[in-house]
């Protein structure tokens, strides 16, 4: 019985590091002609990157766990990008695309020689999708810089057309179905308040009329009108839900992490909040 428990614990503890430690949605910034994302990660040991479509997630294969710090596209990768081809940029160890999309995700597997957590940035680039060559030019350029606003209009311009209110349809335990976490409720808030966007780099944003509206699927859009002729838009996905306080992964305007949204009695977003740290730090606050 003992070489049986030794052995099921050692495979225990090989599936437990063999597991996705972080995902993000990526932040789309607009451009046409050639496809490019830019991804930073942060890693101890060993981590594989899988990117599909417009998100990417880190499996980590050994050490602490792995984290995205950065995904940044000017477009959606399409399922089979045309002419796909990979990067790497920074990073002390081995970066290598260990497979091309196509069917299924890309995947870029890093190797850290070395103790301690490191950062690795890579690029991948495609032209067109399906097979089909795309147009030229399209390189990908950081509007603003990051800790500003993106003022593209092609992101800001789109109507709203969420009701006055919080729907949470079918009472289902904490917006989650039960057996699988995943989330499953429909928000659409929009309420008047009051708050600021302090970017690390730039000028303070005044923020009033809030927006939050949450699909099925746990798709997450933000938004904030300010005293410019722009809105503030991040977009992710729900990371989690604990009581009154919904933790969604959100990314725009050059920032991204972590955003809590609180909720009062009557299911109505009353604050929502977002802290940056290190060089691209920032303090989003508002209240209804």
């Amino acid at each position: 019985m003992r070489p049986l428990l030794v052995s099921f614990l050692g495979l225990a503890a090989v599936v437990s590091a063999q597991r996705i430690t972080d995902s993000r949605m990526a932040d789309i910034r607009g451009g046409g002609g050639d496809g490019k994302c830019t991804i930073e990660v942060e890693i101890d040991d060993i981590a594989e990157v899988e990117i599909q479509g417009n998100r990417a997630q880190i499996r980590t294969l050994a050490g602490s766990p792995a984290r995205i710090v950065r995904f940044v596209c000017n477009q959606v990768m399409p399922n089979n990008p045309y002419d796909f081809r990979f990067r790497g940029i920074d990073g002390r160890g081995r970066q290598d695309l260990v497979r091309e999309p196509g069917r299924g995700a890309a995947v870029i597997r890093i190797d850290d020689p070395k103790g301690g957590r490191e950062g690795y940035t890579f690029d991948i680039f495609w032209r067109g999708g399906s097979g089909v060559g795309g147009g030229g030019g399209g390189s990908f350029d950081r509007p603003g810089g990051y800790g500003r606003p993106n003022t593209s209009p092609d992101r800001y311009d789109r109507p709203n057309t969420s009701p006055d209110r919080y729907d949470r349809p079918g009472g289902n335990q904490g917006g989650f179905n039960n057996g699988n976490s995943g989330w499953s409720r429909e928000v659409n808030f929009r309420g008047r308040g009051d708050g600021e966007f302090r970017p690390n780099r730039g000028n303070i944003e005044r923020l009033y009329d809030c927006r939050v509206t949450i699909n099925r699927r746990g798709d997450v859009e933000v938004r904030f009108d300010t005293d410019r002729s722009f809105s503030l838009v991040l977009n992710g996905r729900v990371l989690r839900l604990d009581r009154g306080r919904i933790y969604a992964d959100m990314n725009g305007n050059g920032i991204g992490g972590e955003m809590v949204i609180d909720l009062d009695s009557r299911d109505r977003v009353t604050n929502v909040t977002m802290v940056g740290a290190g060089r691209d730090r920032f303090d989003l606050r508002w209240r209804n």
